[in-house]
């Protein structure tokens, strides 16, 4: 999850960092803040070039930007309630204007609902009465009340390229903005423009019967157009939004757990104002406004309308503030509509989602990348069920194009007040744009960590890298250079190699990997692959190895470390693996590996075995092992549809059991053993108060077996945070047969540093963790060493804790962390004396 999250935002980041450095200005350009006589900001304020048509009207928070390809030597600005005021411009370019109007004409209504300033007790609300209905009532599950229900459902995402100016689009554009010219002046927003690069429709038929509690799910009809992609960093930003219910206590947006304003503890987190009172379609509604109590929170603010007899929502509508700490989110925005059948049977009707990225700030100013996601839902049929038979028959799409619709299709199907067709065209015309196709590119190589090789001779289908990984350190080798490669014609290739090459300048050893797999059926998904390696591996810091993975990323070294690191193994392994998937988010693997292991370096890490059936000691090992690894993510974002598929961001559990079963005697095989090992990963929203990570490992092996089978505590003699492993132990610490490890971090998310005056200006979040491990060995395994280490382990338990400091950066970028470790005792015996406290630091991008 972590890793899907880091590619997810690289891919934002560097989509932004390409449009960054081309800063230009119009002839006359002004920006600032309008506020009333209090010094409180003005939304929705009216500001207008004298003598033209040019205007704008301020945001929320009172802030505006007005510009011009003419010059202008004045602006007006205005506001119902309010004596207008004229300004002189002294300058081409005005920045940080402040305007404040005074009251001047009464209006007979005020149309603007305002942030409370005193926090009422729930007696003195009237909104608190109908959030008590509405909390009593939402059990009420919409269509789940119905016998049957189907519906279409019409989903359209585009992202594109916001806040442009027509001299940037010029400069991107070049002789092609003269074309472009009108569709663009129909996107123009607030003085300026945005650029759509990338759509993707898709129209689907559900069908459900809440009898039987069956669910049926058809394409009918799907296509995307623009910027083609070696990669998947646009697809993948797509699917940023989770679906949510507007009910629940709390909604996961862009992996952070936001307060919802229908939440039964929201009071504490929201000011709540009774505003209107509605009549529509002989209905009568209460609108509901709702503000952070703290603006810093991840807390959202809106309206909704609610039926007053039945305490349905009619409509909602909630974004983030501009203090809302967030990272490279300018601004987030939802829209949900309903349809009201009767006092218990309530759908959607249509909603929107919105996101705005940017790097360096909030400032509405700053070129950013934009989604926008309409769903539009209609042929709302209820009460007709259909024969069981139906909703157990699906139409499963094994590949990419299977849906794939004409333009006579898509004229006829449209989402309302969606201008698709423009949009669409728009795409197709300058998609063929160098400088757009450079945006996706550098997104590409950023996001995945590979280069495309077809542009030189004889690198057709390759691509270079990972990049990061080209330069490790670690005491045998010293230095070590590593070159890899990967064949790649798509991202739904259904087969894919990996092959490198890696070169220690201290022990002047070649290193190299190869490995192939191949989609041998779609439906059900099955995938066969196989590899060898002759590396050095470090088995120490890790616990469960997923033997179906053949990517060689997992590293055995890292660029700076702390104490020695000459625990290396030698490994010259074959492995092979196929893998089936009987239902969405279970995989079921079956493996076997042959590998003869020794120490890389015997001088320091000498690691014989003695066989005490026939007393033979040995240095070298050959081990053939099988085994059954199954693995089930229950709620995760899984789409492709090749050979890898790709995985969303959604959080989402992770329960892993692996048995692995070691054949003595099997091509020359020295042992055997049988190895069981659990892994479960659970992420817990609390509240408003954060979210808890959770992870269990435990294992144990029955026979005797060397130290390159046993189970040793995942250590981290790294400066960097790794999961899942403990910082403040050496690699072989502790060596065990049995062992049970637990891992708990919890991310305040700003709840704690949010309340604190001017330590919430720096925007930092804070969390708690603390880790634990129990282990043990087995006396026969104890006897069978010969070894220049002392066999050790936790049977009193080894801990960790801490606390860590989070969203370290400035402006809009902030993914450093350091974290603040300390330690247990223990029986430290090998090697030197481990530190009791420590300092580690991470980059891990997170919004």
């Amino acid at each position: 999850m972590v890793q899907t999250v880091f590619f997810m935002i690289r891919n934002i980041f560097v989509l932004l960092l390409t449009i960054l450095p081309i800063y230009i200005y119009s002839q006359t350009q002004v920006s600032g803040k309008v506020i009333d006589d209090q010094g409180k900001p003005l939304p929705f304020a009216n500001i207008i070039f004298v003598n033209s048509t040019k205007g704008v009207v301020s945001d929320a928070s009172g802030k505006f930007s007005l510009y011009s390809e003419k010059n202008h030597n004045y602006i007006e600005v205005s506001s119902l309630g309010f004596t207008s005021k004229k300004i002189r411009l002294q300058h081409k370019i005005t920045k940080n204007l402040i305007v404040e109007l005074t009251e001047g004409e009464e209006l007979e209504e005020v149309v603007v609902v305002g942030k409370p300033t005193k926090s009422l007790s729930k007696k003195e609300n009237p909104a608190y009465t109908v959030l008590q209905g509405i909390w009593k009532n939402k059990s009420k599950k919409g269509l789940k009340n119905s016998q049957a229900y189907e519906y279409k459902k019409h989903s359209v995402s585009e992202l594109g390229i916001n806040q442009l100016d027509t001299i940037f689009l010029k400069k991107v554009l070049g002789n092609d903005y003269a074309e472009f010219e009108q569709t663009l002046m129909e996107r123009k927003n607030r003085g300026f423009f945005s650029m759509p690069i990338y759509i993707k429709e898709n129209v689907q038929k559900v069908y459900g019967n809440n009898q039987i509690n069956k669910q049926r799910v058809d394409t009918e009809a799907e296509r995307s157009q623009g910027v083609a992609q070696n990669g998947y960093g646009l697809e993948r930003i797509t699917k940023a939004f989770d679906e949510f219910d507007i009910y629940e206590n709390s909604y996961l947006i862009l992996n952070r757990p936001f307060v919802s304003p229908l939440s039964e503890y929201g009071y504490g987190t929201y000011h709540y104002v009774l505003k209107d009172t509605l009549v529509e379609e002989n209905r009568n509604f209460y609108r509901i406004y709702f503000f952070p109590k703290i603006d810093a929170d991840l807390a959202l603010e809106g309206n909704f309308i609610v039926d007053t007899k039945t305490f349905i929502i009619k409509s909602i509508e909630m974004k983030t503030t501009p203090k809302t700490n967030l990272n490279m989110v300018r601004g987030l925005f939802f829209e949900k509509h309903f349809t009201i059948e009767n006092d218990s049977i309530y759908y959607l009707e249509k909603e929107i989602q919105e996101a705005d990225f940017t790097i360096l700030s909030k400032d509405i100013e700053e070129k950013g990348l934009y989604i926008r996601n309409t769903i539009g839902y209609s042929d709302v049929v209820l009460n007709q069920p259909k024969a069981t038979l139906f909703y157990e028959q699906k139409i499963v799409q094994k590949y990419r194009d299977q849906f794939v619709k004409g333009d006579t299709y898509w004229q006829q199907a449209t989402v309302k007040s969606a201008n698709i067709s423009k949009t669409t065209r728009l795409i197709k015309e300058v998609a063929d744009n160098p400088k757009v196709k450079l945006i996706t590119t550098l997104a590409d190589i950023i996001g995945t960590g590979y280069v495309s090789l077809n542009s030189i001779p004889l690198g057709k289908g390759l691509q270079f890298g990972t990049y990061w990984q080209v330069y490790e350190s670690n005491d045998v080798e010293k230095h070590r250079l590593r070159l890899g490669f990967r064949t790649f014609n798509s991202i739904e290739d259904r087969f894919r190699s990996y092959f490198y090459g890696a070169y220690g300048i201290g022990d002047k050893r070649f290193k190299y990997g190869l490995s192939a797999k191949y989609l041998l059926s779609e439906e059900p998904r099955v995938t066969f692959g196989g590899a060898y390696q002759d590396d050095y591996l470090q088995l120490g810091n890790y616990l469960i190895h997923d033997d179906g993975n053949f990517t060689f990323r997992r590293g055995s070294n890292a660029i700076i470390n702390r104490g020695e690191n000459y625990f290396l193994t030698r490994n010259q392994k074959t492995s092979a693996a196929i893998t089936y998937v009987p239902l969405k988010n279970i995989e079921v693997s079956v493996f076997g590996v042959y590998q003869h292991s020794q120490s890389a370096d015997p001088e320091h890490f000498f690691i014989a075995f003695r066989d005490l059936k026939n007393n033979q000691t040995y240095t070298n090992y050959t081990d053939f092992n099988t085994g059954l690894n199954i693995k089930f993510t229950p709620g995760r974002n899984v789409f492709g549809y090749g050979v890898e598929q790709r995985y969303g961001e959604k959080i989402h559990d992770t329960y892993v059991l692996k048995y692995t079963k070691g054949a003595s005697g099997a091509l020359g095989s020295q042992f055997d053993y049988d190895k069981v090992q659990v892994l479960i990963k659970k992420p817990i929203t609390v509240w408003n108060l954060g979210m808890l990570n959770t992870t269990f490992e435990a294992g144990k092996i029955f026979g005797t077996v060397p130290l390159t089978i046993l189970t040793p505590t995942p250590a981290n003699q790294a400066y960097s945070i790794i999961p899942q492993s403990f910082a403040l132990l050496d690699y072989y610490d502790f060596i065990n047969d049995t062992y049970l490890n637990g891992y708990f971090e919890h991310h305040f998310n700003g709840f704690i540093l949010n309340k604190i005056p001017l330590v919430d200006k720096t925007k930092l979040r804070s969390l708690l963790f603390a880790r634990f491990a129990y282990g043990t060995i087995s006396q026969q395994n104890r006897d069978a060493h010969q070894t220049n280490l002392i066999y050790n382990t936790p049977e009193k338990l080894y801990w960790e804790y801490g606390f860590g400091i989070e969203n370290i950066g400035f402006g809009n970028i902030r993914p450093f962390r350091l974290d603040f470790i300390w330690r247990g005792d223990f029986n430290d015996v090998n090697g030197t004396r481990n530190p009791k406290f420590g300092i580690r630091f991470s980059v891990m991008p997170n919004f």
